[in-house]
């Protein structure tokens, strides 16, 4: 029993340490194409787009459900500070580099979808607020909210890849 037992343990440590190398492999073949795609390669653009499409939504996953019960908790002009520390958790979270900034960007009123926009907009829709899937960063009072989660939300409300909404209060 040991020998075998220590033999599936050898096999297990082979198969971690190429699994560790297939990984790298493949992240080094993303970046090989977003820079070819900054290239203007005409090809590669809809390959990267669906691999970050696949990355995105394979992360949107490994987080919790969240749910907002005190819409009227919602910064919509958040600092720099606060904006920071939403940064790291979702660096935190293992999010892909290259949607951290844009989520980021979106958390702030200025950058928001015609639905959300203005005080009395977001007052008119706040009911519409609730059908919303948003998912927890954790340990912050934010969500995120995808448009891969929210494919029945209306354009007017929602951007993409998704916006980052940082609450004083109000998230489960």
């Amino acid at each position: 029993m040991r020998s075998m037992v220590q033999k599936l343990q050898e096999q297990l440590n082979v198969l971690s340490l190429t699994y560790i190398d297939l990984r790298r492999d493949v992240n080094i073949l993303k970046e090989c194409c977003r820079a070819i795609r900054i290239s203007n390669s005409s090809y590669i653009p809809a390959i990267v787009d669906s691999f970050e499409q696949d990355e995105i939504e394979s992360w949107a996953r490994t987080l919790p459900r969240a749910r907002v019960t005190r819409w009227g908790g919602m910064i919509s002009t958040p600092d720099s500070t606060i904006q920071a520390t939403v940064k790291n958790a979702l660096i935190s979270t293992k999010c892909p580099p290259h949607v951290i900034s844009e989520l980021i960007e979106n958390s702030h009123e200025r950058r928001w979808p015609p639905g959300l926009s203005t005080l009395e907009i977001r007052q008119m829709n706040r009911r519409i607020y609730d059908n919303y899937f948003c998912r927890k960063i954790p340990n912050r009072q934010a969500v995120v909210v995808m448009s891969c989660d929210n494919p029945h939300i209306t354009s007017d409300l929602l951007l993409d890849p998704g916006l980052v909404m940082i609450f004083a209060h109000g998230i489960e």
